[in-house]
Formats: structure tokens, sequence, C-alpha cells
């Protein structure tokens, strides 16, 4: 049986950041919302969300790993800037 309900990867634009409330550990959390995949956050008390901004990835093109939780939350595990 499989973690999460469903994987996936796929190519697209950021086109709005939104810096949300920190985890109660106080780590930060982002809401990315990307064309034509819609809201995702990142997770709680991940490490690899300290190395960006909400400017980071703004209005560019990237390449993005989320999946999507049993109960239906739509989870950011990986993103990367694609250079044209």
């Amino acid at each position: 049986m499989t973690k999460y309900f469903a994987e996936f990867e796929t190519e697209t634009k950021v086109i709005n950041v939104k810096r949300l409330k920190n985890s109660l550990q106080g780590n930060p959390k982002y809401e990315f919302n990307f064309n034509d995949v819609g809201l995702l956050t990142t997770p709680a008390n991940a490490g690899w969300v300290y190395s960006f901004s909400t400017d980071t990835f703004l209005d560019k093109n990237v390449s993005i790993k989320y999946h999507i939780t049993r109960t239906g939350r739509y989870i950011l595990d990986e993103i990367k800037e694609i250079n044209a």
C-alpha cells in the first residue's frame, strides 16, 4: 500500500506564492498557486523550505513533484526552476 493517495510530477508556472503561518514548531510554510495545477502547500517542518522566499519562483517555469494525502490535502514535495 502506498503512503499517499496519489503522487504527481509535472512542469508548470508559478502564478502566486503566499507565506502562511509557521508550523507549530516555528518552521515556515508556503502556499503556491500553479498554472494548470492549482494550490499546493509546503509540508510542515520541511528543511528545504528555508532555501527560498515568496519571490524566488514567482512568475517562473518550474518542475514540481507533489502528492495528495488520503485526507485530500495537496502537498508540494519538490520544486526546481526550469532554465530556458
